[in-house]
């Protein structure tokens, strides 16, 4: 029987995207800054040979696919720690960085954890998880501020999963809800399918991570307005049903340009999400909403006494 003091509490998952400088600093960072009790884990798609020859301290694993949601899928299925943490090229660990993150999970009932993602040069903050509004399907939460305040965080309606926290056996239930390739775009499946299941995300904001914007690898803001058709359509699909029909998307491209004071890319963005309809049947091919954990489903039980015939239930 493996001892339990040897079992690690966190599971850090680094996917190799594709971009080998990006994803050494991403990992050379985490191995600096490693928390006791914790695995590291580094999925590719087997062309990368470990040059550093880190096998002692970082467990592979050839997941045969350059998909980042594949690898991440793959890694989550051989993870040993009873919390997963994603770490994706261009972001960066900093010290004492998941503890903040990790006390949030005493919630019985938190599934994710959002870090503070930051500039590495300039410090503002890139986001701090994600959220729905009537003037976009996904908003970042805290974007190109000095600090995020509480009433910003208490908004937060999921993670970005390159930067997150996760109860493992949750994040598993996740991988086969989506079946697209775009990490944004699961991010919001993630959370919306997480809230149906009866989770909370909540951001832990003593948890910072750094982002390169310099490496251009990874534009968010940008990702987000180029595809808010899709975007917009995965939330109908959770929260309406389907489409929220061509009516909706006209009031859409209005709230839309008016938040944006008619600039050229908010009425392009206003009239990404007028289209909606039109990727309403092909996200619906993407998505699975059945079988992931409920929160009702996940009791876990203290080994003591008690003079009652149920189990105790305790958070983390």
């Amino acid at each position: 029987m493996r001892n339990l003091s040897n079992i690690p509490r966190l599971s850090i998952v680094v996917p190799h995207g594709g971009n080998d400088a990006a994803f050494e600093s991403s990992l050379v960072s985490v191995l600096q800054h490693r928390p006791d009790g914790c695995e590291v884990i580094v999925p590719h798609d087997g062309s990368y040979d470990d040059p550093f020859e880190l096998g002692d301290e970082v467990r592979f694993v050839d997941s045969a696919s350059t998909s980042v949601l594949r690898q991440i899928a793959e890694a989550a299925e051989l993870s040993i720690g009873r919390f997963i943490h994603v770490v994706a090229d261009g972001h960066t660990a900093t010290e004492n960085w998941t503890e903040a993150a990790l006390a949030q999970f005493e919630g019985h009932e938190t599934g994710v954890v959002v870090p503070v993602v930051r500039d590495t040069d300039s410090q503002r903050i890139e986001h701090a998880g994600w959220r729905s509004t009537a003037t976009t399907a996904c908003e970042m939460i805290g974007f190109d501020e000095k600090q995020v305040s509480q009433k910003t965080i208490v908004r937060v309606e999921g993670a970005f999963l390159a930067t997150s926290f996760w109860r493992r056996d949750l994040l598993r239930s996740l991988t086969a809800t989506y079946r697209g390739n775009d990490t944004i775009e699961a991010s919001l499946v993630y959370g919306l399918a997480t809230s149906d299941a009866g989770w909370r995300c909540v951001v832990a904001t003593d948890s910072e991570m750094g982002l390169d914007l310099e490496a251009d690898l990874v534009d968010y803001d940008l990702r987000i307005q180029q595809n808010q058709r899709r975007l917009q359509a995965i939330v109908d699909h959770y929260r309406s049903g389907g489409s929220a029909g061509w009516a909706r998307g006209i009031q859409r491209l209005i709230t839309t340009s008016l938040a944006g004071a008619f600039r050229p890319s908010s009425i392009t963005a206003g009239i990404r999400r007028l289209s909606t309809p039109l990727a309403a049947k092909a996200i619906a091919r993407t998505l699975h909403t059945e079988g992931v954990l409920s929160v009702d489903d996940n009791p876990e039980t203290l080994p003591m006494p008690s003079m009652h015939q149920e189990p105790l239930r305790r958070a983390a």
